[in-house]
């Protein structure tokens, strides 16, 4: 992106804005992609459009409790995006180029794994909260699609259920999951050789389904106010959390802010302490509304951390705030997942 950038500095093109637009290698593209791509951020003057992507449903035919919780996890992210734009991913979106470089193009940092420097692999998330941070729109746009590669839910199974896909202790890798055999068929939890379609037991789908929502709320629901609480003003996100819960979120958001303002609140490095914070505060009341707009199936909070569960309810607050502090790494990253699930 920033070698395109560049060059297209060098061409005419008077005053029309100019878009870098990017696909995940590993995804297929539908035939209108990138003409619904384009045509969404001219249209809304976005600094980023985020496309929709999908499985495919029938790749998923005989383990249906698997697909129904990447379904469920789909019907969500539709909802939110659809109210905060979210945020790019690798599997598809665009930016405004000149937006791109005025917040510094994508960052490329590491992290200690195993005391070995390792790429961090949320560049495209926090590319966008960079992007939010700065004041700039973020679209949705739902009419350019991308399918979504499901290999890594048909060959990492066992890591994605238990919320271990993209690593653990905060930090964010990813290993070469591609089937090592020439088949290169489904393989069961776990395993190593080649079989037919495996669904989880119910179980395993239940703690897929905790995992996956653990992940989405606080990025996808939380997330987009703490960094643009003025969302919390606009009419339909309103109607979704409810005039009264929508008033605390605000006012609680800017607590936490005043309270992290001379330390650490800046757009990547700890967004996720206060997304945490305020997912324990305001779970019970977010998941109702999810319910409500999503369908009941959403169901309740995954339980608390056990740490959390006896501490006394006046004082709930104080240790969430102790338990969320670890920032990138320990027990609150790997309760939450790392980086995704479906």
């Amino acid at each position: 992106m920033l070698f395109a950038s560049s060059r297209s500095r060098g061409r005419a093109g008077g005053a029309e804005p100019f878009y870098l637009v990017s696909a995940d290698a590993d995804c297929r593209v539908d035939p209108d992609w990138l003409w619904e791509l384009y045509a969404g951020m001219r249209d809304t003057k976005a600094a980023i459009g985020v496309c929709d992507y999908y499985y495919r449903a029938e790749h998923f035919a005989g383990r249906p409790r698997l697909w129904d919780a990447i379904w469920r996890t789909l019907r969500c992210r539709a909802v939110t995006f659809t109210l905060f734009g979210g945020f790019p991913d690798g599997k598809g979106f665009a930016v405004d180029r000149d937006v791109h470089d005025r917040v510094g193009g994508i960052e490329i940092f590491y992290q200690l794994r195993d005391g070995e420097f390792v790429n961090h692999l949320s560049d495209d998330w926090d590319f966008g909260i960079k992007v939010r941070a700065s004041g700039e729109e973020i679209h949705y746009l739902p009419r350019s699609r991308v399918e979504i590669n499901p290999r890594r839910v048909d060959h990492a199974v066992d890591e994605v259920i238990a919320g271990r896909a993209y690593g653990s202790n905060g930090t964010i890798v990813m290993r070469d999951i591609r089937p090592t055999t020439a088949t290169g068929g489904d393989t069961p939890a776990g395993g190593d050789t080649p079989a037919g379609p495996v669904d989880l037991t119910p179980d395993e789908a239940r703690q897929a389904w905790e995992f996956s929502i653990k992940d989405f709320t606080p990025k996808n629901t939380i997330l987009p106010v703490l960094l643009t609480p003025a969302l919390l003003l606009r009419e339909p996100v309103r109607d979704f959390f409810g005039a009264d819960l929508a008033d605390r979120l605000g006012r609680r958001i800017a607590e936490i802010r005043d309270e992290m303002r001379l330390v650490d609140l800046t757009p990547i490095h700890s967004y996720k302490t206060p997304s945490y914070r305020l997912y324990f505060e305001f779970a019970d009341e977010i998941f109702a509304r999810l319910r409500a707009t999503v369908g009941e199936d959403i169901g309740h909070p995954p339980p608390l951390p056990p740490c959390l569960r006896d501490v006394p309810p006046d004082r709930f607050r104080e240790f969430v705030r102790y338990y969320c502090e670890d920032r990138e790494s320990g027990e609150a990253h790997n309760y939450f997942g790392n980086g995704g699930v479906f």
